[in-house]
């Protein structure tokens, strides 16, 4: 009997079987627990990999965007191949990017725009000296704002449907060890929400695995992503720090079930932060429970529980001695999170500790974080 294999070509169709809030009522975050199910998949996963899913768009966007387009939506188009058949409801539904703007199809309007000043604004975006105002532009507007801002340009179906980027599978950090769930996957949500040029926006795949995607049903295309060194070591009596903010965190409680699953005895150190230790202190009880059990030692920094706000590199500052000592031990440092500044600040943290706590000059300090590095000591999955 042939087992199928499941990848970026052939998705496995894998059902919710558990979804519920992480944040506590009266959170500013939407944050989920969702558990995936992987039964008759043989899938395979390891701590440290990550699922790709495959998203629906969010209805409310998929009928304005049609709506722009000036439609139907049982009208019959293809693919960019001019392969497969779709109607094209279905195909802005599952297959279109329409929350990412193109210089392509900017391109293509404005040659296509009729009226002087519209024309002249499209093309001074799209001039070469002018790239901070076309990014600026693309991040507050979406496809159908663009067809309504240029409603005389006009296009058929297929043609939008051949200028469109494709909805990519987007990837989140498995929140499980295998070796606990079986088939399960866990992963770790946080609802993407938010105002842009005056309109509500959703994050594409956030809003179908939190609020679209119904309970229970098989209709959820997902692939396993292997990772690269962001894992466990081989040898469990190694020390680890784990740094990880918000859902960061995700692979970490994966990491902390294999480590107490498979009897580690190395020493496992947990930085977590959010906004507010009464709302959004993800997997709380869990942590707690390891500490008490003496599988964990845990750091927290709730940023806006006080006046000043605390972040977790302010935690990792308050503990350098003994951070130092224990990379001095072998420890390996894991982040994951936030890449545009949360990775940034840790990492610029790190350096000072090891400037401070190891007496060195910052040539020296560059140096120990370089040999870190090299040796996958220090191991980010940042996004």
């Amino acid at each position: 009997m042939t087992v199928p294999v499941y990848d970026k070509q052939h998705p496995f169709l894998a059902s919710i079987k558990e979804r519920y809030w992480l944040s506590n009522p009266g959170s500013q975050r939407q944050t989920y627990h969702v558990v995936l199910d992987l039964k008759g998949s043989g899938l395979q996963y390891h701590v440290g990999d990550s699922i790709a899913i495959y998203p629906i768009n969010v209805p409310s966007v998929v009928d304005r965007t049609i709506e722009a387009m000036k439609a139907d939506p049982n009208t019959t188009v293809t693919d960019k191949q001019g392969v497969a058949l779709y109607s094209l409801h279905e195909y802005i539904s599952r297959k279109a990017n329409i929350g990412d703007i193109s210089r392509k199809l900017v391109t293509e309007i404005a040659h296509r725009q009729p009226v002087p000043g519209k024309k002249e604004y499209l093309e001074g975006l799209l001039q070469e000296n002018n790239r901070e105002a076309f990014k600026a532009y693309v991040e507050v507007h979406q496809l159908w704002d663009l067809l309504v801002a240029n409603k005389e340009v006009t296009f058929t179906p297929q043609e939008v449907i051949n200028l469109l980027m494709p909805l990519l599978p987007r990837f989140y950090s498995i929140a499980s060890s295998q070796k606990v769930v079986g088939d399960e996957v866990h992963l770790t949500v946080s609802r993407l929400h938010y105002i842009s040029n005056e309109q509500e926006r959703f994050g594409v795949c956030t809003y179908y695995i939190c609020s679209l995607a119904p309970m229970g049903i098989p209709d959820i295309p997902i692939y396993i992503q292997p990772h690269h060194g962001f894992t466990l070591p081989s040898d469990p009596s190694v020390d680890i720090i784990m740094v990880g903010p918000g859902t960061g965190v995700a692979p970490f409680r994966a990491f902390m079930q294999e480590r107490v699953a498979v009897l580690g005895t190395g020493r496992n150190w947990l930085f977590f932060g959010e906004w507010r230790h009464d709302f959004d202190y993800f997997y709380q009880d869990y942590w707690e429970n390891l500490e008490a059990e003496g599988h964990l030692k845990i750091n927290t920094a709730f940023s806006r529980d006080q006046e000043h706000k605390i972040y977790v590199q302010n935690r990792m500052w308050d503990e350098r001695e003994s951070l130092y000592q224990w990379l001095e031990n072998g420890a390996i440092l894991y982040v994951c999170g936030d890449a545009h500044r949360m990775a940034k600040d840790v990492d610029a943290m790190l350096h000072r500790i090891i400037e401070t706590c190891g007496n060195k000059s910052e040539r020296e300090a560059k140096d120990y974080m370089k040999a870190l590095r090299s040796s996958k000591r220090y191991l980010r999955d940042v996004y």
